[in-house]
């Protein structure tokens, strides 16, 4: 349980604002990691399709811990947890970046980070969630929700382009870049007054506890519509775009100063539709603006056949990323406020899982697709698939408001 939230403004709330750093750099040294990872591999074997790989074997663990984490985040204390992650986080970075100087490290090596840093996302995520609960008033979730997405949009922003920029110094930066700053948020994290207890139930790992999250988001049909159909669909089809895109600028730049260019351009849009959220009210229509972002994506995609430079492949991403932002803030704002503090780790786990059971796919699929056809023919491909995806998220839409209108 949580305790008592003093109800203050949100820009006078320490432990939110510690909150807010500590997963800034905690985020900031992630990117950074996740755009020098396939770099790294490419660079070493030259293949697409491994640096895929990598990106596919780290999201096939999470889908894997994501639901028994999720339970693990609502049975112990949180803020406890998010600490014990942060730290193992640090040294993980630390040996990566220790083996990557002492000379080329082997491909099980780097799976093997990859499989570790998955799992410790998998549990710190439901847990932060929690947290937040804790540390926030209800009336004040839109608005620290909004502020977490354009967190997360800023580190977006610049991890890529610092991880490029160290990348193209030295193979090693990144990973020790990420060691120092995920440490910072672990001292972040010691400083934070709130605590997020677990209700007593929750203790109890049965079969019904670790499943509680599913059944929950079952019952919300607007919900579950969007994280199956959106969620899963779009970060499988979104994911092989970025690997493609990303590997074939790396070919034409193996400094991966053009990777972090498109990403970080990309996650503009995504920073500005956060900051935008509240004052466009997207609360009110959450389920136009993911349909609207759907479409543009798929358009966007095709355009990539054509638009080859860096600079313009990133202005096409920032914009539907803008929208993306928008309608990201209202579903999460909506999700939380329709979740029980007592489930808030299990719900998020099952929210992450139905989003992401697809994703291990985009990665390796992209992948292959560009290395055995080129580019062009995988962004053809995946535009292709993304207006299955919008077609069919229109159409669910359509049928939910007609069954609303009809009950009433």
């Amino acid at each position: 349980m949580g305790e008592t939230i003093t109800a203050v403004p949100l820009r006078r709330n320490r432990d939110f604002h510690l909150i807010w750093v500590g997963g800034t750099l905690a985020g900031l040294g992630s990117r950074m990691a996740a755009l020098a990872l396939p770099l790294l591999v490419l660079q070493q074997t030259g293949s697409t399709a491994k640096a895929g790989l990598v990106g596919s074997i780290s999201a096939a663990t999470l889908l894997i811990a994501i639901i028994p984490a999720g339970a693990v985040a609502d049975a112990v204390e949180r803020h406890r947890l998010m600490r014990y992650c942060e730290l193992a986080g640090s040294l993980i970075a630390a040996a990566l970046a220790a083996t990557v100087l002492a000379g080329s490290p082997a491909m099980p090596a780097v799976v093997i980070t990859s499989v570790a840093v998955a799992i410790l996302g998998s549990l710190y995520a439901p847990a932060a969630i929690g947290l937040l609960r804790a540390a926030v008033p209800a009336d004040q979730l839109g608005l620290a929700m909004s502020r977490l997405q354009a967190r997360n949009a800023a580190t977006q922003i610049a991890g890529p382009l610092a991880g490029g920029a160290l990348f193209g110094v030295a193979p090693a930066l990144p990973f020790a870049v990420q060691a120092g700053a995920m440490f910072v948020s672990f001292g972040c994290l010691l400083t934070i007054r709130t605590r997020s207890r677990p209700a007593p139930d929750a203790t109890r790992l049965t079969p019904r506890q670790i499943t509680a999250g599913f059944r929950f988001l079952w019952q919300q049909r607007y919900l579950r519509t969007i994280l199956i159909v959106y969620g899963a669909g779009m970060n499988a089809t979104f994911s092989a775009l970025m690997l493609v895109t990303i590997t074939a600028s790396a070919h034409a730049d193996p400094s991966g100063r053009s990777s972090g260019l498109i990403v970080a351009l990309a996650s503009i849009g995504s920073l500005a539709g956060a900051l935008a959220a509240p004052r466009l009210r997207s609360a009110d229509a959450p389920h136009t603006v993911l349909t609207l972002t759907s479409w543009c994506i798929g358009a966007a995609t095709l355009l990539f056949v054509v638009v080859t430079q860096p600079l313009a492949q990133g202005l096409l991403l920032a914009v539907v990323l803008f929208l993306s932002g928008v309608a990201n803030v209202a579903f999460e704002t909506e999700q939380a406020r329709l979740t029980p503090t007592d489930l808030a780790g299990r719900v998020e786990a099952a929210a992450i899982f139905i989003s992401m059971i697809a994703q291990p796919l985009g990665p390796l699929g992209g992948g292959l697709l560009a290395e055995a056809y080129g580019p062009a023919t995988a962004f053809l491909v995946i535009g292709a698939l993304i207006a299955i995806v919008a077609g069919f998220l229109t159409l669910s839409f359509r049928r939910i408001n007609s069954d609303t209108t009809g009950r009433q």
